[in-house]
């Protein structure tokens, strides 16, 4: 189960969430020394295809609220293989290969008595665990697809984390609405337990002229 820490600063949030029982495997992150990556695409950002409203060079196919994080990696993980983990228990609803993914492995939990469900993008399709099978906090659930590959449906190497409120299986990384991002929550939130830039504020589309 996920766990929250309180309204501390978030290298403070992340300090007490080491201490927390339970709370390591989140408090890490889904990935290795996830706090000092970049996240470009941040979770509430509104972009296009155009390269002038996109902060991925080449950028992303598509257009919307981004409605997760993106984990990058540093570039000496171009080619070697990079561990993913769970955050949280819950069932597997869904592994395997999807269209804008590539790999993609989606589980239930727990967060705060509510029922969401994790999703984990651009993930290695060979070695997901199977569906109806349960993950703990910290079990290494794949390594991140190879650039370019299949396995990342042709995109960058990179870890798209999302977590939609609800029990049922919701594979969007891109909503057209404010009203649909309110049905996610942002992971940086959930990760750290603490809000360090406020309340999430939306970001308004920008029209290319």
């Amino acid at each position: 189960m996920l766990l929250k820490a309180p309204h501390y600063s978030s290298s403070a949030a992340f300090v007490v969430c080491l201490f927390l029982v339970g709370c390591n495997a989140f408090g890490r992150g889904p990935l290795h020394n996830a706090y000092n990556r970049p996240t470009p695409l941040h979770f509430g950002l509104y972009v296009t295809s155009d390269p002038k409203h996109n902060p991925i060079d080449p950028p992303e196919r598509f257009a919307g609220y981004h409605a997760g994080l993106d984990f990058e990696i540093d570039p000496s993980e171009k080619d070697v293989d990079v561990p993913v983990y769970a955050i949280c228990e819950g069932t597997v609803i869904f592994s395997g290969f999807a269209q804008g993914y590539g790999g993609l492995l989606i589980h239930r939990c727990k967060f705060q008595e509510q029922d969401v469900t994790v999703l984990y993008g651009h993930l290695k399709v060979e070695g997901l665990p199977e569906i109806a099978s349960t993950v703990h906090p910290g079990d290494q659930i794949g390594v991140l697809g190879a650039d370019r590959s299949r396995d990342t449906d042709g995109n960058r190497k990179h870890l798209h984390f999302a977590i939609h409120k609800g029990r049922q299986e919701v594979m969007l990384g891109y909503v057209q609405t404010p009203e649909e991002l309110d049905q996610f929550l942002d992971p940086s939130v959930v990760l750290t337990g603490s809000e360090p830039n406020g309340p999430v504020k939306y970001e308004d589309p920008v029209v290319s002229e």
